[in-house]
């Protein structure tokens, strides 16, 4: 499954979610979301090409700087 940053996705609770960064950490792809409706976040790793959402709160808290940098670089290049 290729994702980039900026893809539009319908996710199986058919709301559509923007690509605003994503990045590979401990050998899994993860990808920060946003609902193009409501702006609600929505963090998931990407398993045999499906999107499964995080849960935990503490793996959120150690990706969310990650993923602000990458979208960062991606905003300046």
């Amino acid at each position: 499954m290729i994702i980039n940053i900026k893809d539009t996705l319908t996710l199986d609770d058919n709301n559509e979610y923007v690509v605003i960064s994503k990045l590979n950490y401990d050998n899994k792809k993860y990808y920060y979301l946003l609902d193009k409706n409501n702006n609600n976040p929505k963090f998931c790793y990407e398993d045999n090409d499906e999107l499964i959402e995080i849960d935990d709160k503490d793996l959120t808290t150690k990706l969310l700087p990650l993923f602000v940098e990458v979208a960062q670089k991606e905003v300046n290049a």
